[in-house]
């Protein structure tokens, strides 16, 4: 054996082995279902803002990216304050409580999603659905890519965001709700690309996914089952004792 190539083949078995999501993918949607669960049944901002403070911790800790979450946050605030007004015209609520509603449904689902984004690896999350759940290939290839194009238009979303700001079509925070088809147009364009482009990908490496192989050991570790129960736990405490 050469100098140097066991230690090469040592590192070449942990590149294949070790996982590179921060959260098991699988816990990471638990925790997403958990908390769009609770944010779309509860109507209390109270509530609403005890789920929100819980999201933005738990997401802060396992992303380790606080700025890049809050920079996030304030791009879909507008969002939230337009669909509150839009909520408040349709059912007929008192303005401050429809707008701080929504709003805070809004972030709650975009700070528990931004685990996904900075959390997982797309590719493991098949592994994880057909070894734990047994999951069929297609189907779990299937969520895996629905989860990179999700990834990808979120950068997107903020090339688009730039590109606006530089050329003056949106000057001020009111201009993301008059505007919003503008960016929702230029979206909807560049996931019809991406996707375009990713089967092109698929098609020229032969893609299979009932004969792709599963090369990383996912574990689930006992402090996302802990944070899967504490999650729970505080969403119950939340729904029924907090009034």
């Amino acid at each position: 054996m050469k100098i140097g190539e066991e230690s090469f083949d040592n590192y070449g078995h942990d590149i294949y082995t070790e996982p590179t999501s921060r959260i098991n993918p699988l816990i990471a949607n638990i925790f997403l279902l958990i908390l769009a669960s609770a944010a779309t049944t509860e109507s209390k901002v109270y509530n609403l803002s005890i789920v929100l403070s819980l999201s933005v911790f738990i997401s802060f800790i396992v992303s380790r990216k606080p700025i890049q979450i809050l920079k996030i946050m304030l791009i879909v605030a507008p969002f939230g304050l337009g669909l509150g007004l839009f909520y408040t015209i349709i059912g007929n609520k008192e303005i401050l409580t429809a707008l701080l509603t929504i709003l805070l449904r809004i972030e709650i689902l975009t700070t528990s999603s931004t685990i996904l984004y900075y959390g997982i690896d797309p590719w493991e999350l098949p592994q994880i659905l057909l070894n734990k759940l047994k999951t069929p290939s297609h189907i779990s290839y299937t969520i895996a890519l629905a989860f990179i194009m999700y990834q990808r238009l979120i950068k997107d979303l903020k090339e688009i965001i730039d590109s606006l700001r530089s050329k003056n079509i949106i000057r001020n925070e009111l201009d993301y709700i008059i505007k919003v088809h503008i960016i929702l147009y230029v979206l909807v364009y560049h996931a019809i690309r991406r996707a375009e482009e990713m089967e092109v990908a698929l098609e020229a490496r032969n893609f299979n996914p009932l004969t792709r192989k599963t090369r990383k050991n996912l574990r689930i570790k006992f402090w996302e089952i802990l944070l899967i129960a504490l999650t729970l736990i505080i969403v119950l405490v939340v729904k029924i004792f907090v009034r």
